[in-house]
């Protein structure tokens, strides 16, 4: 076995369309919107900025079986990296900026489209990473109702209540999601656009319009059938097989309104106005329930304390062992 070499991060320029957003924020919704422009490609969910950059080497087998699942389940083009010719270019290239590219300009390509775009949640808190490695990136956010991505997010998970711990772990994700855009912006003031879920619900071509006018692509594209995503334009499943929930943009387009009073205690509700009544992002959507008890202080203190001592090096311990599997794999592929 030859030595392993990790690649370096690179430099692409005049590239780099990211579109990210909190959890449930209707990124989904977002991607194939955008990915209906016949100018752009936008794959979903490939989170490789958010750990897989870090695997790839000179071990070119481990890289495509890292990337493989990827264009098979949220693509257009589930055997992309079934080209040999491909496989021998990108074996070639030394920077993860540069092998991103190439991949994702090669996936366009195959579409017939000019531009590619990558949509990732997770990718909102590693923008300033991102764009040191493509400098002239543009970054398309969409941010929604904190109550209702809360409820969102947790019945996904089929979680039929919501506990108190899981509740604050979420909202301070959402602080962290803030801190990274508001970082973000101050040194890219022009790179950023960010969008309302609940506008992009009630007013769609007009909201995609100004996304596309953002992007510099031609946004006369943007006419009463819009909305209906082209074939084309739907991802497929391993089998060859179109993603139904893709191809249902009116369901996606229509809000669902949450009660919060129904899901969440007095406390819980207290929780979001204490953690969010700062915001700059989310603060016209925060109620007020600071109420004056002594109780709710206690126990959002003791929150916090589990937050801070259990919640944070769980997730770390979590993430470093991943990072150790992912790199026995590569050494061992």
């Amino acid at each position: 076995m030859g030595r392993l070499t990790p690649l370096k991060k690179g430099i692409v320029e005049r590239k780099g369309i990211f579109v990210v957003g909190a959890a449930r924020s209707g990124t989904t919704l977002l991607r194939l919107l955008i990915n209906n422009h016949p100018d752009i490609a936008c794959i979903g969910e490939t989170q490789f900025f958010h750990h897989n950059y870090l695997q790839l080497s000179n071990n070119q087998a481990y890289n495509l079986q890292l990337l493989d699942h990827i264009f098979k389940t949220e693509s257009e083009v589930p055997d992309l990296l079934n080209d040999l010719q491909l496989e021998k270019d990108l074996s070639n290239i030394k920077t993860v900026a540069g092998y991103f590219d190439f991949l994702l300009s090669t996936y366009s390509n195959k579409l017939g489209k000019k531009y590619w775009a990558e949509k990732s949640p997770s990718h909102v808190i590693r923008l300033n990473a991102i764009s040191k490695m493509f400098p002239d990136i543009k970054v398309v956010n969409i941010i929604r109702n904190p109550y209702f991505s809360a409820i969102s997010r947790f019945k996904k998970l089929k979680n039929s209540q919501i506990s108190n711990f899981s509740l604050i772990t979420y909202i301070k994700y959402i602080k962290r999601v803030e801190d990274e855009l508001v970082s973000f912006q101050s040194m890219n003031n022009n790179s950023l656009f960010t969008l309302r879920y609940e506008d992009l619900s009630s007013v769609p071509l007009g909201v995609i319009t100004k996304v596309f006018k953002f992007l510099e692509v031609d946004s006369s594209v943007v006419n009463s059938e819009f909305l209906k995503i082209s074939k084309k334009n739907i991802p497929v499943s391993s089998d060859g097989e179109e993603q139904e929930h893709h191809s249902r943009v009116r369901e996606k387009l229509t809000e669902s309104i949450y009660d919060i009073d129904e899901y969440f205690s007095a406390f819980q509700l207290y929780l979001f106005s204490t953690e969010l009544s700062n915001s700059i992002i989310f603060k016209d959507y925060i109620e007020n329930h600071k109420e004056s008890n002594f109780i709710f202080f206690l126990r959002k203190a003791l929150l916090d304390c589990l937050y801070t001592f259990i919640g944070i090096p769980k997730y770390r311990l979590r993430r470093l062992v991943n990072q150790i599997k992912s790199s026995l794999q590569r050494i061992l592929s």
